[in-house]
């Protein structure tokens, strides 16, 4: 059986494992393809270029754009372009300035239910422990300060090393939920400008995880409808943990809008098993294209 996931994240965003390390996971989970998908940054493919001698596997560049869609914040996929293309740069500023401003804004955010922090001690605090953590990697990956990448999952993190909250589910719970913590959605571009960048470096725009939306069948057909005719490619159709029905689900909607079929893992942490690398099931529906086919 050949393994293809398409979907991974790394020390170079919220993923706990340095980008070598996911490589090793994966090499010994027996994937031949991978995606690393890191949010709104390919430093960790950068990274990679000095380890192709140890890499054994296909390693498919990858990107995770955050968006948004009639109030809802997309995540769509990017595979397969090139890391020399001139307008790379400028997509990950653009994105990397919006989580910027994104993270001050959650930090500013827990200040005012935390009256013994302020937002420039936790925004600095979760910043360290980002650094610190990357600085722990075995094979130095590290990026600076202004490259780091902040996502609600680190601050979950510091949370629980405060000993505010046990867990990282009742750090979201009690946190850092939509609720509680405000408009994030304000911070990102469109969706069609999200999938108008993936097209312009000549690589394939997947969105990404469409059943984990938690929309009605009504508005997840809209969404798809509107990915479609913005110039989507193709949707992620299964997980390691994707319900059966759901998996059927994705396949029906990938044949009524002609889209290719895309499948990962999303990996984070390796304790995640249910998650882990590699562990999606072994073949996708039939009567689809796999996204993989224009390249493998």
């Amino acid at each position: 059986m050949t393994i293809i996931d398409l979907h991974s994240h790394t020390t170079a965003s919220d993923g706990t494992l340095d980008p070598l390390e996911l490589c090793q996971r994966a090499q010994e989970r027996g994937v031949h393809s991978l995606a690393i998908t890191d949010h709104d940054t390919v430093a960790a493919h950068q990274f990679l270029r000095e380890y192709t001698a140890q890499i054994d596997l296909q390693l498919i560049t990858g990107i995770e754009l955050s968006s948004t869609w009639s109030g809802a914040e997309i995540h769509i996929v990017g595979l397969n372009f090139p890391l020399n293309h001139n307008d790379l740069a400028m997509v990950v500023t653009a994105q990397s300035d919006a989580r910027r401003q994104r993270s001050l804004h959650i930090a500013e955010r827990l200040a005012r239910r935390l009256p013994s922090w302020q937002s420039e001690q936790i925004f600095q605090q979760v910043l360290d422990s980002v650094v610190a953590q990357q600085k722990s990697s075995p094979h130095g990956f590290t990026l600076s300060p202004e490259e780091v990448q902040i996502g609600r999952p680190h601050f979950a993190r510091w949370l629980i090393s405060q000993q505010l909250c046990q867990d990282m589910d009742s750090a979201f719970r009690k946190y850092l939920d939509n609720s509680k913590i405000g408009n994030l959605k304000a911070f990102w571009p469109n969706m069609s400008q999200a999938v108008a960048w993936i097209r312009a470096l000549g690589g394939i725009a997947v969105l990404a995880h469409p059943g984990k939306y938690g929309m009605t069948a009504t508005k997840l057909r809209a969404l798809i409808k509107d990915f479609k005719l913005a110039g989507g490619h193709a949707m992620e159709v299964q997980g390691g943990n994707t319900p059966h029905s759901q998996i059927q689900q994705m396949a029906r909607y990938c044949r009524e809008f002609n889209l290719m079929a895309s499948q990962g893992s999303d990996f984070h942490n390796p304790d995640y098993r249910w998650v882990d690398i590699g562990r999606l099931p072994p073949s996708l529906p039939e009567g689809l294209t796999p996204v993989w086919s224009s390249w493998c």
